[in-house]
Order: structure tokens, then sequence, then C-alpha cells
């Protein structure tokens, strides 16, 4: 897939704001999650597991363990599955 200029502009934009804003070990725990998520699921690259398992959850695709996976995590952040997704 072929980018505009402009819209490569954005994406560094982005990349170069992610590295003021989160520090470096936030960074490679976002990688780490993201790595495990394509390892385990087979889901996009750029898709962290709460995410992959909230789509999942929302399809009627869940097994039992993705739904109280998530169920615990409510209990570290308010809606983290939900408020993932799109990571």
């Amino acid at each position: 897939m072929k980018r505009s200029p402009e819209e490569l502009e954005i994406l560094f934009a982005k990349f170069d704001r992610d590295v003021e804003v989160y520090p470096r070990w936030f960074r490679l725990l976002m990688a780490t999650d993201q790595w495990f998520s394509v390892l385990i699921w087979n889901s996009s690259q750029d898709e962290t597991i709460s995410s992959h398992m909230y789509r999942r959850i929302q399809n009627g695709k869940s097994f039992w363990i993705e739904r109280v996976i998530c169920k615990l995590l409510r209990k570290i952040e308010t809606s983290h599955c939900f408020k993932s997704r799109g990571e």
C-alpha cells in the first residue's frame, strides 16, 4: 500500500509524538503486547491483546478465557478492553 506524502507526514508526526509522550519502557511493553497478540491470535501487528480480545467478544467469537481476562482487567482499569480497541 503506497501512502501519499501527506499521509506519511501525519504518520511520522504520530511516531515523533509517541516518542515524546511515552517513556521507552512503556513503548517496549506495547510492542511486546502486540508481538504476543500476533503470536497467540495471529492478529494484526498493530493490535494489542486487549484490543483483539474485545473485537472477538464483540463478534461473538471469543473463548471463555478471553471474557474472564477482560473482566479481570476491568478491575485494573475501567473498561480496559473497550478503551484499547484500535490500539
